[in-house]
């Protein structure tokens, strides 16, 4: 079955040159149509796929690339195996012209196997395509990354960097949730996943609602968008988002950067602390740390204790004190 859910809001005239706060701090995910519909990239994706393909490898630093090959059983799932102990993808390092070579073998199979290269660092492995093909978010200095693939599908997660995806060939879908529906989604083991990041245990394309019997209540939330090339998407941190190839050549670019300073670290650390602190309290015990994390954590209003009873938690922490909670933490963990 195909999902499909509300329409994501969509925007018209947005171009890199005009593109604002107001756009990259929305709190709902954002379609740019026609935003990218100028670079380079795009238009010579409009000649052919191969065309597209050539246009990337000869700005490409000759640096091997990661290739992931899905069995056709899988119908380009991206997942894990069936013991759940390992992935249904196998990984190797090939030069870039080898990776297009078997992307474009499948092209004409009537029963065609997975092929992508994840997410890629554009800069390190594709400058030229960089330099040609400019987003307009310089002063937020965002990580670049290239994913190619064909019809494959990236299972639901959510990422904590915002994101501005635009699309260079071939036509993505996206289907995306607000943070809140994470227990609709079924997500799997935050330690273990495919792609570094925890994803829902959910097969979109056959959803077994004896299994996963809340994602019904996810699917009534769900915003559903499809990228043609030139499109952008604009996605909040924390959504969730599945992705899926709709075309035996698609190339996404994508644009990842975090609101908060980045010596604060990443939350996940946080949670994974979190996890085996509390683990093995009792009930009540659960209950008072809830009611300590409220106050210190997740309290928005401003505390009436003197300032100098808070210590670092008197207000906005700055790379000092960063630097030496960070070294509180770490010599508390080696007891």
């Amino acid at each position: 079955m195909a999902i499909t859910g509300k329409p994501v809001k969509e925007l018209e005239g947005i171009t890199p040159a005009s593109i604002n706060e107001n756009i990259l701090s929305s709190p709902i995910p954002l379609v740019l149509r026609g935003y990218a519909e100028d670079w380079p990239a795009v238009k010579v994706s409009g000649q052919s796929s191969a065309a597209a393909l050539s246009y990337i490898e000869e700005r490409y630093a000759r640096v091997p690339v990661t290739t992931c090959l899905l069995p056709a059983k899988e119908r380009g799932r991206i997942f894990y195996n069936e013991a759940m102990n390992g992935f249904n993808f196998s990984a190797n390092l090939e030069s870039f012209h080898t990776f297009i070579k078997m992307l474009l073998n499948e092209v004409d199979s009537p029963n065609p196997r997975g092929v992508y290269m994840p997410s890629t660092d554009a800069d390190k492995w594709f400058p030229g395509v960089v330099g040609e093909n400019n987003a307009g978010l310089d002063g937020l200095d965002p990580i670049k990354l290239i994913w190619i693939g064909n019809k494959t599908q990236v299972a639901a997660h959510y990422d904590f960097t915002s994101n501005l995806a635009c699309c260079l060939c071939g036509r993505r879908k996206f289907t995306l949730f607000p943070p809140e529906q994470i227990t609709n989604l079924y997500p799997g083991p935050l330690e273990f996943a495919p792609g570094g990041q925890e994803i829902s245990l959910v097969d979109f394309q056959q959803p077994d609602f004896r299994r996963f019997p809340r994602f019904k209540n996810a699917m009534e939330f769900a915003q559903t968008v499809i990228l043609s090339p030139g499109d952008a998407l604009f996605l909040p941190s924390m959504w969730w988002h599945h992705v899926e190839g709709l075309d035996a050549v698609n190339v996404l670019y994508t644009h990842w950067w975090r609101e908060s300073p980045a010596y604060y670290g990443r939350p996940s650390n946080a949670l994974l602390h979190t996890l085996l602190g509390l683990s093995g309290l009792s009930s009540n015990q659960r209950k008072a740390w809830r009611s300590i994390f409220d106050y210190y954590v997740f309290n928005d209003e401003e505390s009436e204790s003197p300032a100098s009873a808070l210590g670092f938690f008197k207000g906005a922490i700055n790379e000092e004190q960063a630097k030496q909670l960070k070294q509180l933490l770490t010599d508390r963990l080696k007891k």
